[in-house]
């Protein structure tokens, strides 16, 4: 299923609690939160979402439609490196994270790199064949620290090529 009339624009500070907030619920209703079992100081995630989404709004595009927050994807570095894709639950499977994916991909064939990373939990088979259908491929997996987590994860490491922008 598609969602119309999508809107992809860069995040606003003032925004920054209600955007922060559909990251951790995207976590906290994935594989990520489930297999957590606990682990982590959810407070303080979520916080640390907010955080984020406060500090570096020049870095994270917001997917909504009808004036609802939908989603939202950052590139922290603002190099070739996707470092977050969040949907909020309601949205998955509506077309919100291709859009956000295509825009953030747009923004670094426009900054010259020839292709995009990203990483994803190994664990969420979804956003594993999310990412295979989007044309990335599997270029490393292996444990990695997680600082707002506070343990390893069994990480995967995809790249997509990118056409140079218009």
């Amino acid at each position: 299923m598609r969602l119309f009339n999508l809107r992809i624009a860069r995040a606003q500070p003032e925004l920054a609690e209600a955007v922060g907030n559909i990251g951790f619920d995207a976590w906290q209703n994935s594989p990520f939160g489930h297999d957590d079992a606990g682990r982590t100081d959810r407070q303080k995630l979520r916080a640390e979402f907010v955080t984020f989404c406060r500090d570096k709004p020049q870095t994270i595009l917001v997917a909504s439609g009808h004036g609802t927050i939908l989603g939202w994807g950052a590139r922290e570095d603002m190099d070739h490196v996707i470092s977050d894709l969040w949907v909020a639950p309601v949205a998955q499977r509506q077309g919100v994270g291709v859009a956000l994916l295509e825009a953030l991909e747009e923004a670094i064939a426009k900054q010259g790199f020839a292709f995009a990373e990203l990483e994803t939990y190994a664990g969420h088979a979804g956003a594993v064949r999310f990412y295979l259908r989007q044309g990335y491929e599997p270029v490393w997996r292996g444990m990695k620290f997680s600082a707002s987590l506070n343990y390893e994860l069994d990480k995967i490491r995809f790249r997509k090529p990118l056409r140079e922008a218009a």
